[in-house]
Parts: C-alpha cells; structure tokens; sequence
C-alpha cells in the first residue's frame, strides 16, 4: 500500500487547487515582471540642435513615448484646471473679500494650481522628448513658475488679481506657440 500523506481524497483534490492556484499566481507575476522589464526600455535619450550661429548643443532628455499626445494631454489638463477654478472664479468676482464661499474658491483654486503645475511639468518632459516640441519647454517653466506663485496667495487668501491674468497671459502665450507648431492644446475639464 502506497501512503500519500493524504488521509482522503477530499484532502488530495483540495491540496491540488490550491497548488495550481499558487503555481497560477506565481506565473501570473513572473510574466508582469517580465512585461515590466521589458516595456521600461531606456528613461533617456541624447539630442542634438544646431543653434543660429551654428553651434552644435548635445543634452540629455527623457525618453518619452507617444510625447505630442501626452504633451497635448497633459497641457490640456493644466489649462483646463486653470481654467475652471482659477480664472472663472476671478471673472465671476468670486475672489474678491467678501464674495460667498470665498474661502472654497480660494482652496480650489490653490489645489488646481497644485495640480496644473505637476501636470506642466509632465508636459515640459513630454516636450523635451520630442523634436517638434522642444521649443515649448521656456513656454511651459514660464507658466509653471507662474502658477507656483499663486499657490501661495490662493491659500492664504491674498491672491493679486494682476498675478492670476499674468498666469492667464502666459497660458495663452503656450497655447498659441503650440498652436503654430501644429499642435493645438485645449482645456480639459468637465464642465464646459
């Protein structure tokens, strides 16, 4: 009589599920991990332009796939956040002292800020990445240095109107240089 370790059969078919069940979950990781491998390829990239004067500038940028349409993506995102918390409530007069649910528009508005800013400098990557765009990268720090300016105002409530229409000027100011590579950016957001 051959001993299996096993006092029934139940035992058995039980043990053996939950092996294939291991030996699937194992699979299943290995292959992720190797996909991840894989897809990570090399995070940067060499580039060289030739200025006016004809010098020759080599730097070293991410290596981003599919840059225009995360590019278009992600500006798009910015100006759509700007947009819809930050400039419209400035139109409506929601920022002024004393407006109803100031203090709400003022934290939206930082929060967006926040958020336009890290979706810029996804961009500005993005840009870097790409031949076509590379020429936006000034375009996108202006306005990214702009926005980090207002968060500060915005969450303490002494946001200047002139510096939330300089953050405007300047999102007009990417949208029109992207606009004239070919690349038109439009706001994302919910409400339209």
């Amino acid at each position: 009589m051959v001993t299996t370790g096993f006092s029934t059969l139940k035992e058995l078919m039980t043990t053996s599920r939950s092996s294939l069940a291991l030996r699937r979950a194992a699979a299943l990781v290995l292959l992720v991990g190797t996909l991840v491998v894989a897809g990570c390829g090399n995070a940067t990239k060499t580039v060289s332009s030739t200025g006016a004067n004809g010098q020759v500038t080599t730097q070293t940028v991410p290596n981003v796939h599919f840059a225009k349409t995360k590019f278009v993506l992600h500006a798009g995102l910015a100006f759509g956040a700007i947009h819809r918390y930050i400039y419209k409530p400035l139109r409506a007069g929601a920022l002024h002292s004393g407006a109803p649910g100031r203090v709400r528009v003022l934290l939206k508005g930082a929060a967006a800020a926040i958020f336009a800013v890290h979706e810029l400098r996804l961009a500005h990557d993005d840009a870097l990445s790409s031949d076509l765009l590379r020429p936006l990268t000034n375009k996108v720090d202006g306005l990214s240095s702009k926005l980090t300016g207002l968060v500060g105002g915005l969450k303490n409530g002494s946001v200047n109107p002139a510096a939330i229409l300089g953050a405007i000027d300047a999102t007009n100011a990417l949208g029109s240089a992207s606009s004239s590579l070919g690349v038109g950016i439009k706001d994302i957001s919910s409400s339209h």
